[in-house]
C-alpha cells in the first residue's frame, strides 16, 4: 500500500483530532444532552441503493434522540446504513462527544451549514445530500433511486481520478475557497467527458456542495494515493497537474499545500513533484 510521509499523516491526523468546524452563527448554539444515550437502531445492515460511505459530509444537526433529548451537534457522516425497520441512519463523528454516533433521519428536526444557514425542507437535505428519502412515498422513490444511480456513478468517477486528493490540497491551508472548488469541479467535469458522462445541473449543484463538505481523513488520503499509485501514469500526472491548479487557484501558494503535493507525488511516481 502506498502510504504518504509521516508528516503528511500527522498533519491530517491533528486537524481530524483537534478539528473546529468553521464557526457557527451565534444563533446556533452547539449542545449534547447531560444523558448521551446512543439509538438503538439494532443491527444495521447495508442499504442497496443508499450511499455506503458518505466521506465526511459535514453541518449542523438539531435532533431528538430516543429518550427526547434535545441536542443541536456539529457532525461529518460518513456512512449511512438502515435500521431492522428500514429507517435511514447517519453513522458520524460528533465533534462534541469526540464519537461515533447514530443519528435516524426521522429524528432528525432541523439542518444548518456551519455559518448557521438552516437548510430547508430537511426532506430536500437528505435527499440531495444522501439520496435518501423521508419520508418515503412511491413517485418519488422511483425518482430518487434513478437519481441516486448517477449520482454513484459521479462519485465514482471522483474516487477514480483522486477528487479528494485535490480537497485535500485545497484544505491544507485551513480553507477551501471558492475558486479552489471551482478548480476541483472543472478536474471532475474533464474526468466526465472522458467516461462520455453526462453531468446535470443537479448533479452539478450536489457535487459542489459535497465538494465543500468533505473532510479528508488520513486514511481517505491514504487509499485515495494507493489508488492512484495503482493507475495509468497519464491519469496520475494528469490528478498531480489538476492538484497544482486547486493549490494556484486562491493565487497564494501555501508551504502546506506544496509539502501535501511533494508527498502525493512521491507516493505515487516515487519522485517528488519539485514545484518551482
Amino acid at each position: 500500500m502506498a502510504t504518504i510521509v509521516p508528516e503528511v499523516r500527522s498533519f491530517f491526523h491533528a486537524k481530524i483530532n483537534a478539528i473546529i468546524p468553521p464557526p457557527v452563527a451565534p444563533a446556533v448554539v452547539l449542545t449534547v444532552p447531560d444523558v448521551d444515550t446512543e439509538d438503538e437502531v439494532g443491527a444495521l445492515r447495508p442499504s442497496p441503493g443508499t450511499i455506503e460511505h458518505a466521506e465526511g459530509q459535514s453541518f449542523v444537526l438539531h435532533y431528538k434522540d430516543a429518550d427526547g433529548n434535545i441536542s443541536t451537534r456539529s457532525v461529518s457522516v460518513w456512512a449511512i446504513r438502515h435500521t431492522g425497520a428500514g429507517i435511514p441512519v447517519l453513522v458520524a463523528r460528533c465533534y462534541l462527544r469526540k464519537a461515533t454516533r447514530y443519528f435516524r433521519v426521522d429524528r432528525i428536526e432541523a439542518v444548518a451549514d456551519f455559518d448557521g444557514v438552516v437548510i430547508e425542507p430537511t426532506s430536500k437535505f437528505l435527499a440531495d445530500t444522501f439520496g435518501v428519502r423521508w419520508p418515503p412515498s412511491g413517485p418519488e422513490l422511483a425518482a430518487t433511486a434513478e437519481f441516486q444511480v448517477r449520482w454513484s456513478r459521479l462519485r465514482k468517477i471522483c474516487r477514480e481520478n483522486g477528487a479528494a486528493l485535490l480537497t485535500a490540497v485545497g484544505l491544507a491551508d485551513g480553507e477551501l475557497v471558492p475558486d479552489e472548488v471551482g478548480a476541483i469541479l472543472d478536474f471532475v467535469a474533464k474526468c466526465c467527458g472522458r467516461v462520455s458522462f453526462d453531468c446535470g445541473q443537479r448533479e452539478n449543484d450536489r457535487l459542489r456542495l459535497y465538494i465543500r463538505r468533505l473532510r479528508p481523513t488520513p486514511e481517505l488520503i491514504d487509499r485515495a494515493v494507493d489508488h492512484m499509485a495503482q493507475s495509468d501514469p497519464a491519469t496520475v500526472v494528469e490528478t498531480l497537474s489538476a492538484c497544482v491548479r486547486v493549490m494556484e487557484a486562491d493565487g497564494h501558494i501555501h508551504p502546506a499545500e506544496r509539502k501535501m503535493l511533494d508527498a502525493f507525488s512521491q507516493a505515487m511516481t516515487g519522485l517528488p513533484l519539485q514545484y518551482p
